[in-house]
């Protein structure tokens, strides 16, 4: 069964890094569905957050597979029940007519807040899971959706273990 799996990698920080990763993607047939990349807090290396669709067994054969690209320390799946994952969200919704009210209770639900008023658009920002924004852009979505833009998934292993520890 296909499902959206979180993969968090640990790599060396400099030029090339990225592209083979994604090039791993390309020739293996994977699809990306979220990619971040940041500072990882430890010297000379960077935290890859990769959220992507597939079986157990297709992100068991992905990890094995980024596990030998040289610039690759750590691979490894972060379960959803157990690890910390978020991402930002910026969506410009229609306000035409006398929808303003119902769009900002749909909004406060999920602590949306608003960064810009136009002449007939409210935008807002909102952070969190990734179920929790796909649930926001659907209950917005029948108010038109005019533009958003999502960060990608922030993702870190739950409790004291951190991905350099493994």
């Amino acid at each position: 069964m296909q499902n959206k799996q979180i993969i968090g990698l640990l790599v060396h920080n400099h030029p090339g890094v990225l592209l083979r990763v994604t090039s791993l993607f390309t020739r293996r047939g994977f699809n990306i569905d979220s990619l971040t990349v940041s500072p990882a807090g430890i010297d000379g290396y960077s935290r890859m957050t990769i959220r992507m669709n597939g079986d157990d067994r297709e992100v068991e054969q992905f990890i094995n597979q980024m596990l030998k690209i040289v610039d690759v320390k750590k691979a490894e799946v972060l379960p959803e029940d157990s690890s910390v994952a978020s991402e930002l969200i910026l969506v410009k919704i229609s306000s035409a007519g006398d929808t303003q009210n119902d769009i900002l209770a749909v909004t406060s639900a999920y602590h949306a807040s608003i960064v810009n008023i136009g002449a007939s658009s409210l935008t807002f920002r909102a952070s969190g899971s990734p179920a929790q924004i796909d649930k926001l852009i659907g209950e917005l979505a029948p108010y038109g959706i005019m533009e958003m833009a999502r960060t990608g998934i922030a993702a870190l292993d739950g409790g004291d273990i951190c991905l350099s520890d493994r």
